[in-house]
């Protein structure tokens, strides 16, 4: 079997078993029987649960920087809403197996706050990334009842009140 296709396999397996079962109930067997292919093969490609949602975000996430570059558009709430909005699915997925710190780790990754930057640097990247993801729980928590426009405009008028 071709790898990314048993990457695929496996990545989707867990997504469907997650979708009906609790993540910490979910073996590496119960992923390899619903993916049609062995634990030889899942090992090959992966080391643990955590690294497919990880591997799956890194490659959604890779997407959606390259949207937004194409784009040209500099307003990163909107790009997150949006990201949001077109992977609902899988995020209702996180949610429903309070996995939802994957996102919070990987906006922090996106934001680099980092060591070697000076102190308020890398505090406000830090604060961005938390206030932002704060911003798209509570719109994914009410079942996201405005447009990623709508709730990006909401965040920039509570800005410029501010």
């Amino acid at each position: 079997m071709d790898k990314k296709l048993a990457k695929d396999y496996i990545t989707e397996s867990l997504f469907i078993l997650m979708e009906k079962k609790d993540y910490k109930d979910i073996t590496i067997t119960d992923i390899t029987n619903k993916a049609g292919v062995n634990r030889i093969t899942f090992y090959r490609n992966f080391d643990s649960k955590d690294e497919i949602i990880n591997k799956y975000l890194e490659k959604s996430f890779d997407e959606w920087g390259k949207e937004w570059e194409e784009s040209g558009d500099s307003n990163i709430a909107y790009r997150l809403f949006k990201y949001f909005s077109d992977n609902k699915n899988f995020i209702k997925i996180l949610y429903k197996s309070n996995l939802q710190f994957f996102l919070i780790d990987y906006l922090v990754k996106i934001c680099n706050p980092s060591k070697e930057e000076n102190n308020i640097l890398a505090y406000s990247k830090s604060m961005f990334a938390y206030g932002l993801f704060g911003f798209c729980n509570e719109w994914f928590l009410r079942d996201m009842p405005e447009s990623p426009e709508d709730i990006s405009a909401l965040l920039n008028n509570n800005q410029k009140e501010n």
